[in-house]
């Protein structure tokens, strides 16, 4: 909020002897800039904010300032034709004008796109480039318009600090889409392998390139991967770690069979290269909890599974839950959940069918007041999350209690054959 308010206040203060019509439409247009510019930091995959905050959150915020941008953009324009009625032609104005407003034009585009976009049954990745592609085209025509015009940058403080503001972004941006995707030596990591872990479930083992360069995370965290480098055009999803967060020689990534990508990984035989993007996320446990509550629906045992393997190998004597609602033909992990209930405090119920709800939950969860010091980690489909939340609030769980992880970021993963699993190791 500092980094919107502060230049608008700022602009204020500078431009705010004229006429109140010029002073509110500045203001306004600075808005627009600066809520555009960092509604697209915000997704650029910050891992201090991500880590901070969630990916959930994160999205969000930047799904509002992108609307107020384009609200603020709109009134920007409505202020200066109300102004200057001749501006409403843009062909016959100047071409600082002619900047503005294709700028507008592309933040409505980014809107369109963002709203409609996913829903015309398009492949993810042309979705995102085009969205992507006219979040950038807004930036810069945003900042021709404020260049060619030229009564920001004419005030050495405004100047000073909106120059301060692009530098930032442009970081931030190149971080993003030049150096991670080309340069970066973290994310390197090589194919060791791919288990089957059920019917439509495996698991692909990862381990690092540079061996010291191995990611450290905290469990319950994601990464995306992409099977190239590149900073367009290659399609890249994101996948939860299943592994340890103390074994760093190796990453593994449990996913389901549903597409494309998936049946490219695999098919990646022993030695292919990937790169990830990450840790990200906050879905994460705190140490000091007395104990954990994880509630899982599908292959949204995943984050758990990493949750419930490092604590496994810190030898935690803490008593945790484990709920599991998955289909009846795909037990996941089950012979290790057996294992893992050996070497932990581990009460594990599966529900064979039953629905999550305040009955079954009551039946696992300890009496109160100890359930209301637990932490609740709740991941699975979007039935799954309102089922248990509303469960947990009618049990009398505290709301800042509770984690929750809405499945379906990662990409599914069809389970190779049998033969081919045993032979990549």
């Amino acid at each position: 909020m500092l980094v919107l308010a502060a230049p608008v206040a700022l602009t204020v203060w500078r431009t705010g002897e004229g006429k109140l019509l010029s002073t509110v439409l500045v203001a306004v247009g600075v808005v627009a800039l600066v809520a555009m510019g960092v509604a697209t930091v915000a997704p650029s995959r910050v891992r201090g904010l991500t880590a901070a905050f969630g990916i959930d959150r994160v999205i969000t915020v930047h799904r509002w300032l992108g609307i107020l941008a384009i609200a603020a953009a709109l009134t920007h324009l409505v202020l200066a034709v109300v102004r200057s009625p001749k501006l409403l032609n843009p062909l016959a104005a100047s071409l600082s004008i002619q900047w503005g407003w294709a700028a507008t034009v592309a933040m409505v585009g980014v809107g369109l796109v963002a709203a409609l976009g996913r829903r015309s049954g398009r492949r993810y990745e042309v979705w995102a480039r085009v969205h992507v592609l006219l979040a950038a085209a807004s930036l810069v025509l945003a900042a021709l318009h404020v260049f060619w015009l030229g009564h920001l940058i004419s005030d050495p403080v405004l100047r000073v600090v909106l120059s301060a503001l692009a530098l930032g972004f442009l970081a931030v941006l190149f971080l993003r889409w030049v150096w991670r995707p080309l340069f970066s030596r973290d994310g390197a990591y090589v194919v060791y392998g791919v288990r089957p872990e059920g019917p439509s479930t495996a698991t692909l083992v990862l381990a690092p390139v540079h061996m010291h360069r191995g990611l450290r995370f905290h469990p319950g965290q994601f990464v995306w991967l992409r099977l190239r480098r590149s900073v367009l055009g290659t399609e890249e999803h994101p996948f939860t770690i299943a592994s340890s967060a103390r074994v760093t020689g190796r990453l593994e990534l449990t996913v389901r069979d549903a597409g494309d990508f998936s049946a490219t990984l695999a098919s990646l035989p022993t030695g292919s290269r990937v790169w990830l993007d990450g840790p990200h996320g906050a879905f994460t446990s705190a140490p000091e909890a007395p104990g954990l509550v994880l509630i899982a629906g599908g292959v949204g045992i995943t984050p758990m599974m990493s949750m419930l393997r490092t604590l496994a190998e810190g030898e935690d004597r803490r008593t945790h839950h484990l709920v599991v609602a998955q289909r009846p033909d795909e037990p996941l992990f089950e012979p290790e959940l057996a294992s893992l209930a050996r070497r932990l405090d581990l009460r594990v119920t599966r529900t064979a069918g039953r629905r999550v709800d305040a009955a079954l939950l009551g039946s696992v969860l300890p009496p109160e007041p100890w359930r209301g010091e637990l932490d609740y980690f709740v991941c699975g489909s979007p039935s799954l999350l309102a089922g248990s939340l509303a469960a947990l609030e009618q049990l009398g769980v505290p709301a800042e209690r509770v984690n929750t992880e809405q499945f379906g970021w990662s990409g599914p993963l069809p389970v190779p054959d049998r033969d081919r699993s045993r032979n990549a190791g």
